[in-house]
């Protein structure tokens, strides 16, 4: 039974260590597992949501940087390079404050 909760996923991504051990007390009170393999069990399904979560975060990452690219959105570090640009054009041009230029 265990195996298969594993395999399936069975809400691995969001379970908690609290969560997996109130789920390896109801696999033990239905005879599924023994008191000895509960440790191992709660250890297995945490580390499993730990993955899950570890993957959802990079994937979510991966689709985000996909997105900004897509639509063209400036980055930070193009926002950071076209400023200081522009800040030393002001300077170079103006001759005015630097300092009241800065955007």
């Amino acid at each position: 039974m265990l195996d298969l909760i594993i395999s399936l996923g069975w809400g691995a991504f969001s379970l908690t260590r609290e969560k997996a051990e109130k789920l390896v007390e109801l696999l033990i009170a239905k005879g599924e597992i023994s008191r000895d393999e509960a440790k191992n069990a709660i250890k297995v399904l945490v580390a499993r949501g730990e993955k899950e979560r570890e993957e959802f975060s990079h994937y979510f990452q991966k689709e985000a940087k996909y997105v900004i690219q897509k639509c063209n959105f400036v980055t930070r570090e193009e926002f950071r390079s076209l400023q200081e640009k522009v800040n030393t054009l002001v300077k170079h041009i103006g001759g005015e404050d630097e300092k009241s230029n800065k955007l």
